[in-house]
């Protein structure tokens, strides 16, 4: 549509102007000088000149103000949408960043809490060692000292066989059950108190 209104619009202009020539070629008679002032073609080049300029303000100007107007409406429109696009882009960077930050933190924080798990779980591994060692040495000492009570009672009893045995070739006689019971019970107890105090 723009365009058909500018064509009418320079038909239009293209008339007026070739009005003057018209007139111009119609008095060839006589030699006239182009450059002396004439009034009538002065009038008559204002009035061409008004004409066109009214028909270039009706036509030409209104569309061509319109499409500068658009352009312009445009132009601020592609500039706030970039000026909204930049905000949107920076907070959204904004927010990566934080939840980088965040998940950064937590995977500090889980390793941490690991760090910590394992350190517990040598501690308790070493305390249970420790205590297992402790409860091993506590169990040796406890057989050897029965080792040492069985053999010592042994070694008791068979120095008391023994001695029995001397006494009775030396006496010459048997020595009843009981005396031999209360002889091996009186050397039993003088052992265990030699050993003790030993």
């Amino acid at each position: 549509m723009p365009a058909t209104t500018t064509r009418r619009a320079a038909a239009a202009v293209a008339a007026l102007l070739v009005t003057p020539a018209l007139a111009l070629a119609a008095d060839a008679g006589g030699t006239k000088n182009v450059m002396e002032p004439d009034l009538v073609n002065s009038v008559v080049t204002l009035i061409v000149f008004g004409a066109l300029l009214a028909v270039l303000y009706k036509f030409a100007w209104g569309p061509i103000l319109v499409g500068l107007k658009a352009r312009e409406d445009a132009q601020y429109a592609a500039i706030e949408e970039a000026k909204k696009a930049r905000d949107e882009a920076a907070a959204m960077r904004a927010q990566v960043q934080a939840e980088l930050a965040k998940a950064a933190d937590q995977v500090r924080a889980m390793l941490d809490e690991a760090r910590n798990d394992a350190s517990a779980l040598r501690a308790t591994e070493r305390e249970a060692g420790v205590k297992e060692a402790a409860a091993e040495r506590e169990r040796a000492k406890r057989e050897i000292e029965v080792a040492k009570d069985t053999a010592l009672d042994e070694i008791y009893r068979t120095a008391v066989d023994l001695a029995t045995s001397l006494s009775a070739k030396t006496l010459g006689r048997q020595i009843s059950a009981d005396d031999h019971r209360k002889l091996l019970d009186e050397s039993l107890v003088e052992l265990r108190q030699s050993a003790r105090s030993a």
